[in-house]
């Protein structure tokens, strides 16, 4: 699917350089400095796409990455309309128009293109940053919350099935977000429920019912140090 999505593009780029490379030599325009320098920075408005859509779309895989990408495709798109119209214009008249004025207008064109590409990617990669940090703040957690439900639907003591359930609901319902302060306790929950599942393994139902009963506290010990850290 990549390999077909990039032929795809290649395949518009490609287009996009024939059809350009046809108007501006089959239309009559006056072959004067200021048609060749409009053709100059035209193609390289159209050239500076490839780089474009491989920095917005090909740096990294799945569907959040290429949102992400779809600003810069904005911004190199908005610049390449921008300049074809003003080559256009000044191939037309290419025979009255100074040669600076179409110099200066081409070079102020590139200019905010090329910040406006290099503010977009520094927005996406700070985005990206923050995704990296809040995936690895929820990620034990989950991977918790994964556990204990798990633990829950093995177990086949009826003695002990109530408290592993109600066990399970309370990581549901936890705060995903660790912190800082959090760690030690969520470290002892991560062991704990490795002692737990020993336990209903070996259907020892009391060991369980008393395993769930700690790790109870210490999960609510770890969600009161979790909202403190937020309120401080």
């Amino acid at each position: 699917m990549k390999n077909k999505n990039t032929l795809r593009w290649w395949i518009l780029l490609a287009l996009l350089l024939v059809v350009y490379n046809v108007l501006a030599f089959a239309i009559p325009f006056k072959h004067t400095g200021v048609f060749a320098l409009s053709y100059a920075f035209t193609m390289i408005a159209i050239l500076a796409q490839a780089y474009v859509i491989r920095s917005a779309f090909y740096r990294g895989e799945g569907v959040r990455s290429k949102f992400y990408g779809f600003p810069i495709a904005v911004v190199g798109a908005a610049y390449l309309a921008v300049q074809l119209v003003l080559g256009f214009i000044f191939m037309a008249l290419g025979a009255i128009a100074p040669l600076w004025l179409a110099l200066v207008l081409y070079v102020v064109a590139l200019a905010a293109g090329c910040a406006g590409f290099i503010a977009a990617d520094a927005v996406r990669d700070e985005v990206e940053r923050q995704d990296a940090v809040q995936e690895k703040q929820v990620g034990l957690m989950r991977s918790l919350q994964a556990e204990s439900r798990a633990i829950a639907r093995s177990n086949r003591d009826a003695g002990c099935a109530a408290a592993l359930e109600k066990l399970a609901e309370s990581f549901r319902y936890s705060d995903p977000v660790s912190c800082e302060a959090s760690a030690a306790e969520e470290a002892g929950l991560k062991e704990g429920l490795a002692r737990l599942r020993a336990a209903v393994e070996s259907a020892d139902g009391e060991a369980a019912a008393a395993l769930c009963r700690e790790l109870e506290s210490a999960l609510a010990r770890r969600n009161e140090l979790c909202r403190a850290g937020k309120k401080g």
